[in-house]
């Protein structure tokens, strides 16, 4: 059950995000010459969230590596419309970009939000063929709350007792690297857990599947290469610092990279401003680790 004071705190973020966001991207094309857009391609069965665009790249040959997306926005709020400047600019970098909207709190609960990820994680590997896109090599990238469910896929498709307790079943795609960008993390840890977010774990959650909300405890070692991104002015970049050393104790390949300084700071997710070299950079750098990645 969510409370009145958490369906007004998501309310709130949803009016103040949506307003931020807007300003953030207004005068940006929706349309790039180097970049196939495919728009509002039905997944599930909701048809306001069960869709998704494709954008892809023109100047490929072959089959084309492919990320796909889980956006953020505190398991409240966001869009595939939200995302649809960033997952462009990433096209625009040679990888099909998957940009999906999901089901959003308080509407749902965890783990709804998941189920419909791993629904369009399936629906790409059932139609890749359909898009050109490649199944053997395929990319996960998530920011905030997309980069914790991004982290705890990762850890679903790698520990089969994992996988089991959500009853999921294996993908026939082959997962290469992950980005994990201001992603939460240790969502466990004191202050995770508050707000507006309770809306999607509540306190009834916590108490029955707080097992399934221990992702780090289902880590092995074969866990995907990954590349962190925080900021300067992340307000979980001690989340992210703290999950590299994690992945360095776990002897797991990945690269972490912290963006902005005293006189250029960078906030929380800074890199979905296309207006940001700052953000350009850590695009490029995010780019480069995946192509490292990528099976001929």
């Amino acid at each position: 059950m969510v409370d009145e004071k958490t369906k007004q705190a998501i309310e709130q973020i949803r009016t103040e995000w949506k307003k931020g966001d807007d300003q953030r991207d207004a005068g940006l094309p929706v349309e790039l010459p180097e970049v196939t857009r495919i728009n509002d391609i039905a997944y599930g069965p909701d048809p306001k969230w069960n869709l998704l665009d494709i954008y892809l790249p023109k100047k490929t040959t072959g089959k084309i590596p492919t990320i796909i997306n889980i956006h953020g926005g505190g398991w409240c709020y966001g869009t595939k419309e939200t995302y649809q400047f960033y997952g462009l600019g990433l096209a625009k970098r040679g990888f099909a970009f998957i940009n999906p909207n999901y089901r959003l709190a308080p509407e749902v609960t965890f783990p709804a939000e998941l189920d419909d990820v791993n629904l369009y994680i399936h629906w790409v590997a059932e139609h890749a063929t359909e898009y050109n896109l490649d199944p053997e090599n395929i990319f996960l990238v998530g920011d905030s709350a997309g980069g914790q469910m991004a982290e705890q896929y990762v850890a679903i498709l790698k520990n089969t007792v994992y996988r089991e307790k959500f009853g999921y079943q294996l993908p026939s795609l082959k997962f290469r690297a992950v980005a994990l960008n201001s992603a939460a993390v240790f969502l466990l840890d004191p202050g995770m857990i508050d707000g507006a977010v309770k809306g999607y774990f509540t306190d009834e959650i916590l108490l029955k599947q707080r097992d399934l909300l221990d992702t780090e405890k289902y880590i092995t070692a074969d866990f995907l290469p990954t590349f962190i991104s925080t900021a300067t002015e992340d307000f979980i970049r001690d989340a992210s610092i703290k999950f590299a050393g994690f992945l360095t104790g776990k002897g797991v390949k990945h690269v972490f990279k912290e963006y902005g300084d005293q006189e250029h700071p960078r906030p929380h997710v800074f890199l979905i401003n296309q207006k940001d070299k700052i953000a350009d950079q850590a695009n490029d750098d995010e780019i480069n680790f995946f192509k490292q990645f990528i099976v001929k």
